[in-house]
C-alpha cells in the first residue's frame, strides 16, 4: 500500500495555501463588486461636474466614472439630448441627477443599485397612463436592458436587473410599444388597457444561422469563410467521464488522426491533422487559447513525441483546462488558416474558445460527474492468455523432453515440485497433490495489480452581468482514478473572465490557473506488463497470507533476486505535481466607424516537479547492487530518489490595426485588411538529478556513502545524472502579418494572408531568419450567385486555398555552441569543454506548399447539408539524418534531403431525417440527427537529394528500426514497418524457419550478406508489412430527441493500419520460455511432433540443448550485419503475426432527460438535467487479433493498458 505523503515540501505546500486564498478573496471580492447594493453607499457619493454644451451620454459617462454605478438607459434617445451643461462641487449623486435630468424632462429610479434613466412625469393637470411589464427569453430568464419604445414616439425606457419595466406617457389612442434587444427578434405589442405586459423575446433566426469561425487572429462569419476550418461546439462533444479535450476529438474532425495508445490515466493522445509535414520536428499540432498559443509544460523531444509506443503521461498543452469552462473548438487545416501562426503551425492549429459572460442576472451552474472504470479481466477477450493448467502443462512437456533451465535458482511454481520430488524431499503422493493445486490456482494477476475504480469530477461556474460588463467565473475539481492500483490524475483549475465595453472601446480579462498531482508507477516496473506475462500457477501469497517471493534474475549472468510485484508497488513511485497560470488582457478601441486598434498582451507560467524512487527494498535497487563488492556496488546504502524540476514561462505582446469598408452606393463591394505586429518568447529552466542512499521512511533524508564502495564514486557519482544537470532554453520570436479581403455582394471573396518571422534560432543570419509564410483563399457563393431562385438549394458554396509555410528544428543553429564544464584537468590546468551542438549554417527551412478545395452544401431546409474537401501538400527540403564521418566529432548531421506528399479527401456530413421539434411548442417534437464524418490522409516519403543509392533515407539504421518503422524509406508512408518472412516449422522440431536465414543455406547466404550494405541485407530477409498510422479515420454520431429525453451515441473507425500480435512470450531464456513467464493462449496450439507443421503455424519448444542458442546470423563471425537476437524474436516480428488494424467502436452511449421547466421553478431552479453515459463500451476488430485491443501493439517493449469501458452518471444544475 502506497504511503500517505503527508511531509512533503512545507514551502510549496504554503505556497499552495496562499494561492488559493488568493483566487477565494479575489472571487469573493468581485462577487461584492458586482451584486452588492449600498443605499448609504449611494447617497455619500460626492460630484464634480464641469460641462458645457455636451450631450446628455457624455454626462452619464462621467457620472458612471466617478461612482461606478450602473446606469439603463434609452442610448438613442439619449443620444439625441444635447446641449447640456452641469457644474457641480461636491455635491451628492441624487442632486446632481434631479437638477440635470429635470432640464430635459427626464427622471430616473434606482432598483438594486442601478439607475434607470425614463421619460420625465407629465405636466400637471395632463392625463396619463402607467403601462408595467416583463420581459424574458424563451427559457422563461428575465431579460435585463430591453429597449422599450413608444412607437412613434421619442419616449422609451430599459427593463432593470429582473426585465421588469414601467414607462409613463399621455393618454392616446393606438399605443404600440417597440421591445428590442441585441440577438433577439424585435417585437411589437400593442396596448390595450391591460394591467401589465408580458413579453417573450425570441432568438433572431439570422442569429442562430450565423456560426462564427475563431482563428485567434480573426471572428469570421461562416458564410464568408475561405480557409479550411472545423468549427465544433464544445456541448456538441462533450462527454462525461472525459476529463480532457483531445479525447473528446476522437472521430469528430475529418482529417485528423486520432491515436491512444494507452489507457493509463492521464495519458495524452496523438493527433495528426492532414498527415505528417515533417519528419525530424514535432509532429503535433498546435494548441491555442482564445487567440493565444500554448506549450507544453515540459520540452519533449521531438523524436520521443513522434514514438508511436512513447506513453506521454507528464501531459501537454492543454491537460489543465477544464472541458466545462471550453465554448468552441475550431480546427485550422490548411495553409490559409493557419498562416498567421508561422512556422510553428505547420502541423495545424486548434483553437480554443472559452466561456464568456453573458448579460442577465447571476447565473450559478454545478456541474457533478461520478465515473466507474472497469479493470482488466482474464475473461475480457483481449486477455487471450493460458490458464494455470495450461501453462503447466508447457512446463510438463519440458521436463519430460529433459529439457533444463540454465539457472535452477529460477525455478518455480511446477518446476520446484518436479526438483523436490527428483531430490527426495516430498514423496509423489505430495508431488501430484501440489500440481493439482498448481494447476487449479489461476492467480488473478489483474485483480492483485489492478482495480475497478470510481472517479469524480465537478465545476462551479458563474456567469452574468449587463450590455456593457460581463463576467463568467469557474472552480473545477476533478479526481480520476487508474485502472492500475497506485496511479491516480488529481487536477484542480480556476477560470475567470470579464469583459467590458462602452461605446468605441472594450476591454477584456482572462485568468486560467490549474494545479495538478500525477501518480504513477515507475515505468521500469512495468506493472501491466507484469500482470500479462506472469504465470498464473505462481501464487501471490503464501498459505500464512504473507507474499510470495521467487527468485528473479535481472540479465545476463547477473544474480537472482526476490521478487513480488505488491512489494516493488509499495516500495517505488513517480510523482508529478504540476502547477500553471495563464494571464492575458486584451483591448479594443474603433477609432472610426471603419477601423479598430487592438492590443493582446498574455503572460503563461507552468512548473512541473517530477520525483521518480525506489527503496532499498526493491528489485531494482537490488540489480544495481550487483555482487555487493566494493568494485560493482553501484548502490551500496539506501535507495534511488530521481527529481526533475521545469519552468516554462511565456510572454507575448501583439497589436493589430483592423479596417472594413463598403464601397458603392449600394455597399456590394466590402474591402477589409488587418495587420499587426507580434513579439513571443518561450523558456525552459529545468534541472534534474539523481541521488542515492535515499531513505524515504526515515523523513525522505539521505545518508552519505562510505568511501570503500570506489564503484559508486568512480562509475556512478562521476555521470552526469548524479552530478546534476541543468537546461535553458530561451526561443525568442518577432513576426509582421497582415491580411487583406475583399468581397462583392457576399457572392465572389478573397482573401491573402501573409507573416514574416524572425528567430534567434539563426543567429547572425539575418537573410534567413525571416521566412515569409502566405496563403491565398477564395470563396464563390454559387447559391447567392446563380440559384437563388432554386427553393430546395438553401447553401452552395466553392472555397480553395493555396499558401506556403515553413518550419525549422529548434535545436538546429547555425553556429557552435560550446557546453563549459567544470571537469578540471591536471595535466593542462584549464576546465574541459565540448561541443553541444556543431555549427549548420547550410540548413535551410522546410517548405511546405499546401492547396485546398472545398464544396460546401445544404439542401432541402437544412435537412442535409456537409462538405467535400480535396487537400494536397508538399513538403520540400525536409529534415533528415545523414551519418558522416566520426573526425568530424559527431555521426549524423541533419541536412535538407527529402520530399514529403501528404494528399488526402475529407467529407463531413449532417443528415436530419425528423425534425418536429418547432411541434407543439416544441414540447413533444422529434428530431433525429446524424453526423458522418470520414477523413483520409495518405502520406509518402519521396528521396530528392543526396543519396540515390538505395530506398534507405537514412545512413544507419539497425534492424529493430525497420520493424519498429523508425526507419525512413522512400516511396512509403512514415512509419511502414518490416517483417520477416515466416516459411514454415521445422518437421525435425518444431522450430520457426525463415526465408533469407535458413539454415541449411548458412554459407551461400553469409557470404552473399557480407558483400551488401546493412540496409539490403534488411530489406532481403524482411518484407513491407504496412503503415503503423490508419489512413482513414472518421466517426458517426446519431442523436434522437423526444420531449425532456434524448439519446445519442457515437460511433468511430479506423482503416488501414496493420498491427503485430502481442508476444508469444515476453522474458525467453536460451530457446524456451523462463518458469515465471506466461504464454499467449495460442500457444496451446503448438507444434508437438512430426507432421503439426501441415497444421498449425505455432513453433513448438526447443527440446534439444543448445539449438538455435546462437543461430549463425547473429554470429559477427559469420555475418557482418546482425539480423536478429534469436528464432523467436524473429518469430513474434514475422508476417505471420502481422494482423489488420482496422476497428470500428462504440466510443460514446449517452442518456440524457431534461428535467421539466415547471418543476425547476418550484424548485427555484432554471433548469436541470441527468445524463448517464458509457464510453469504449465495445469493438470490433479483426478476428485474428482474439480479442487484443486495435490500441495494443506488438512492436511496444511493454504491454499498455488498454482503454478501459467507463460509465458515468453526470447531472448539472442551474440556478
Amino acid at each position: 500500500m502506497k504511503k500517505k505523503r503527508d511531509d512533503g515540501i512545507p514551502v510549496r505546500e504554503a505556497c499552495v495555501k496562499k494561492w488559493f486564498l488568493v483566487m477565494r478573496l479575489i472571487c469573493v471580492f468581485t462577487l461584492f463588486l458586482l451584486l452588492k447594493v449600498s443605499g448609504n453607499g449611494f447617497s455619500q457619493k460626492k460630484i464634480n461636474l464641469d460641462l458645457e454644451r455636451v450631450s446628455m451620454l457624455e454626462i452619464i459617462q462621467e457620472l458612471r466614472q466617478q461612482t461606478g454605478y450602473k446606469f439603463f438607459f434609452n442610448h438613442n434617445e439619449l443620444k439625441k439630448v444635447k446641449d447640456v451643461s452641469a457644474k457641480f462641487v461636491d455635491e451628492d449623486l441624487e442632486r446632481v441627477l434631479d437638477a440635470v435630468l429635470s432640464k430635459v424632462n427626464l427622471s430616473y429610479r434606482i432598483e438594486q443599485g442601478v439607475i434607470i434613466i425614463v421619460p420625465g412625469a407629465v405636466k400637471e393637470g395632463e392625463k396619463e397612463v402607467r403601462i408595467v411589464g416583463s420581459v424574458t427569453d424563451e427559457k422563461k430568464h428575465p431579460l435585463p436592458g430591453v429597449t422599450v419604445i413608444v412607437k412613434g414616439l421619442t419616449l422609451g425606457t430599459s427593463t432593470d436587473v429582473k426585465g421588469r419595466f414601467s414607462l409613463t406617457l399621455p393618454k392616446m389612442q393606438n399605443v404600440s410599444l417597440l421591445f428590442s434587444f441585441i440577438g433577439m427578434e424585435t417585437q411589437e405589442v400593442r396596448y390595450t388597457g391591460q394591467d401589465s405586459i408580458h413579453v417573450v423575446l425570441k432568438e433572431s433566426a439570422e442569429q442562430l444561422e450565423e456560426v462564427i469561425v475563431r482563428t485567434g487572429y480573426q471572428n469570421i462569419d461562416k458564410r464568408k469563410l475561405t480557409s479550411a476550418v472545423q468549427t465544433i461546439k464544445m456541448d456538441d462533444i462533450k462527454v462525461s467521464g472525459v476529463n480532457t479535450i483531445d479525447q473528446m476529438l476522437e472521430g469528430r474532425i475529418p482529417g485528423m488522426i486520432f491515436m491512444q495508445n494507452s489507457g493509463q490515466v492521464g495519458a495524452a493522445p496523438k493527433l495528426r491533422i492532414r498527415g505528417t509535414s515533417t519528419v525530424l520536428g514535432n509532429r503535433e499540432p498546435l494548441w491555442v487559447l482564445d487567440g493565444v498559443v500554448l506549450t507544453d509544460p515540459v520540452n519533449v523531444d521531438p523524436a520521443q513525441i513522434n514514438d508511436l509506443d512513447f506513453v506521454n503521461l507528464l501531459g501537454n498543452a492543454i491537460s489543465g483546462l477544464n472541458p466545462d469552462d471550453i465554448e468552441q473548438i475550431d480546427v485550422l487545416k490548411d495553409a490559409s488558416a493557419t498562416a498567421l501562426y508561422g512556422a510553428k503551425a505547420g502541423n495545424g492549429v486548434i483553437v480554443i474558445t472559452t466561456k464568456k459572460g453573458k448579460a442577465g442576472p447571476p447565473s450559478v451552474t454545478y456541474s457533478g460527474t461520478a465515473s466507474y472504470t472497469r479493470r482488466p479481466r482474464y475473461s475480457d477477450r483481449a486477455i487471450y492468455l493460458m490458464n494455470s493448467k495450461e501453462r503447466v502443462d508447457v512446463s510438463r512437456e519440458l521436463v519430460e523432453r529433459g529439457v533444463y533451465y540454465n539457472n535452477v535458482d529460477s525455478w518455480t511454481g511446477y518446476e520446484v515440485a518436479i526438483q523436490d520430488y527428483y531430490n527426495g524431499a516430498i514423496d509423489y503422493k505430495e508431488f501430484n497433490r501440489l500440481v493439482g493445486y498448481y494447476e487449479t490456482l489461476n492467480t488473478d494477476w489483474f485483480d492483485i495489480v489492478c482495480q475497478d475504480v470510481f472517479s469524480h469530477n465537478h465545476t462551479l461556474s458563474l456567469s452574468g452581468g449587463s450590455a456593457n460588463i460581463r463576467y463568467y467565473a469557474s472552480l473545477g475539481m476533478s479526481d480520476e482514478k487508474g485502472a492500475i492500483k497506485g496511479e491516480s490524475n488529481r487536477r484542480y483549475s480556476t477560470t475567470l473572465n470579464l469583459s467590458a465595453n462602452y461605446e468605441r472601446f472594450a476591454a477584456r480579462f482572462q485568468l486560467q490557473g490549474n494545479v495538478s498531482n500525477r501518480d504513477y508507477n515507475p515505468s521500469e516496473l512495468g506493472v501491466l506488463d507484469y500482470a500479462y506475462n506472469m504465470n498464473r500457477a505462481i501464487p501471490a501469497f503464501n498459505p500464512d497470507g504473507s507474499r510470495y517471493l521467487y527468485q528473479r534474475a535481472s540479465s545476463g549472468s547477473m544474480p537472482m533476486y526476490a521478487f513480488n510485484v505488491l512489494n516493488e508497488m509499495d516500495n517505488s513511485g513517480d510523482e508529478t505535481n504540476g502547477s500553471a497560470i495563464n494571464m492575458q488582457a486584451h483591448v479594443s478601441y474603433n477609432v472610426i466607424d471603419d477601423l479598430k486598434l487592438e492590443g493582446t498582451l498574455s503572460y503563461a507560467v507552468s512548473n512541473t516537479n517530477q520525483e521518480i524512487y525506489f527503496t532499498e527494498d526493491t528489485y531494482y535497487v537490488h540489480q544495481l547492487r550487483a555482487d555487493q563488492s566494493e568494485r560493482n556496488d553501484l548502490c551500496p546504502i539506501g535507495g534511488e530518489l530521481r527529481e526533475s524540476n521545469v519552468r516554462n514561462t511565456n510572454w507575448m505582446a501583439r497589436v493589430q490595426a483592423n479596417y472594413m469598408k463598403s464601397l458603392g452606393s449600394e455597399g456590394k463591394h466590402n474591402v477589409n485588411g488587418s495587420a499587426g505586429l507580434e513579439l513571443n518568447s518561450q523558456k525552459y529552466d529545468g534541472f534534474s538529478i539523481t541521488r542515492r542512499g535515499y531513505y524515504r521512511d526515515r523523513g525522505k533524508l539521505f545518508t552519505s556513502i562510505p568511501q570503500k564502495y570506489t564503484g559508486y564514486y568512480d562509475r556512478f557519482m562521476a555521470t552526469a545524472n548524479a552530478l546534476g544537470t541543468i537546461t535553458e532554453n530561451l526561443t525568442n520570436s518577432v513576426a509582421w502579418y497582415a491580411m487583406a479581403g475583399y468581397d462583392y455582394d457576399n457572392r465572389y471573396m478573397l482573401n491573402l494572408h501573409i507573416r514574416g518571422e524572425a528567430s534567434n534560432l539563426f543567429g547572425s543570419r539575418a537573410n534567413d531568419r525571416m521566412m515569409p509564410i502566405w496563403a491565398l483563399s477564395g470563396r464563390w457563393n454559387v447559391k447567392r450567385d446563380i440559384l437563388e431562385s432554386v427553393d430546395w438549394v438553401d447553401d452552395l458554396a466553392l472555397r480553395g486555398s493555396f499558401g506556403y509555410q515553413g518550419n525549422m528544428l529548434s535545436n538546429q543553429t547555425p553556429n557552435m555552441i560550446i557546453t563549459q564544464g567544470v571537469d578540471y584537468t591536471g595535466k593542462y590546468g584549464e576546465f574541459n569543454s565540448k561541443v553541444a551542438h556543431y555549427p549548420n549554417p547550410d540548413l535551410r527551412w522546410e517548405k511546405t506548399a499546401s492547396t485546398n478545395v472545398t464544396l460546401d452544401f445544404s439542401f432541402l431546409k437544412n435537412k442535409i447539408n456537409g462538405s467535400f474537401s480535396w487537400y494536397y501538400k508538399k513538403t520540400r527540403d525536409a529534415f533528415l539524418t545523414k551519418t558522416i564521418s566520426e573526425i568530424n566529432g559527431i555521426k549524423q548531421y541533419v541536412v535538407n534531403s527529402g520530399t514529403l506528399v501528404n494528399k488526402g479527401i475529407e467529407v463531413s456530413l449532417n443528415f436530419t431525417p425528423i425534425n418536429r421539434v418547432g411541434l407543439d411548442g416544441g414540447k413533444r417534437g422529434f428530431v433525429w440527427r446524424i453526423d458522418p464524418q470520414l477523413g483520409q490522409v495518405l502520406n509518402e516519403l519521396v528521396n530528392s537529394a543526396i543519396n540515390n543509392r538505395n530506398n534507405v533515407l537514412r545512413d544507419e539504421i539497425e534492424y529493430d528500426d525497420m520493424l519498429t518503422g523508425d526507419v525512413e524509406i522512400a516511396g512509403e508512408p512514415l512509419n511502414t514497418f518490416y517483417s520477416y518472412r515466416f516459411k514454415g516449422l521445422s518437421p525435425v522440431d518444431g522450430s520457426p524457419i525463415f526465408y533469407g536465414a535458413e539454415d541449411e543455406l548458412q554459407e551461400e547466404l553469409a557470404e552473399k550478406y557480407n558483400g551488401m550494405e546493412r540496409e539490403d541485407v534488411f530489406l532481403e530477409v524482411m518484407e513491407r508489412s504496412g503503415r503503423r498510422e490508419p489512413y482513414l479515420q472518421g466517426g458517426i454520431s446519431n442523436y434522437l430527441g423526444y420531449r425532456n429525453f434524448s439519446l445519442s451515441f457515437n460511433l468511430t473507425y479506423s482503416l488501414g493500419n496493420k498491427i503485430r500480435l502481442l508476444k508469444l512470450c515476453t522474458e525467453y531464456g536460451t530457446t524456451n520460455p523462463n518458469p515465471h513467464s506466461n504464454l499467449r493462449r495460442e500457444f496451446v496450439n503448438r507444434w508437438r511432433k512430426p507432421g503439426d507443421e501441415e497444421h498449425t503455424n505455432i513453433p513448438g519448444l526447443n527440446t534439444v540443448a543448445g539449438t538455435h542458442s546462437n543461430p549463425w546470423w547473429t554470429s559477427g563471425t559469420n555475418v557482418t550485419h546482425r539480423i536478429a537476437n534469436n528464432i523467436y524474436e524473429m518469430y513474434d516480428n514475422s508476417d505471420i503475426r502481422v494482423v489488420s488494424g482496422n476497428y470500428l467502436r462504440l466510443s460514446s452511449l449517452s442518456f440524457r432527460y431534461n428535467v421539466d421547466e415547471r418543476f425547476c421553478k418550484k424548485l427555484g431552479l432554471k433548469s436541470a438535467y441527468i445524463n448517464l453515459t458509457g464510453t469504449n463500451l465495445f469493438t470490433i476488430a479483426h478476428k485474428k487479433l482474439r480479442g487484443q485491443d486495435p490500441t495494443q501493439s506488438g512492436s511496444s517493449p511493454n504491454v499498455n493498458l488498454s482503454v478501459r469501458p467507463t460509465y458515468s452518471c453526470n447531472l448539472s444544475i442551474t440556478f
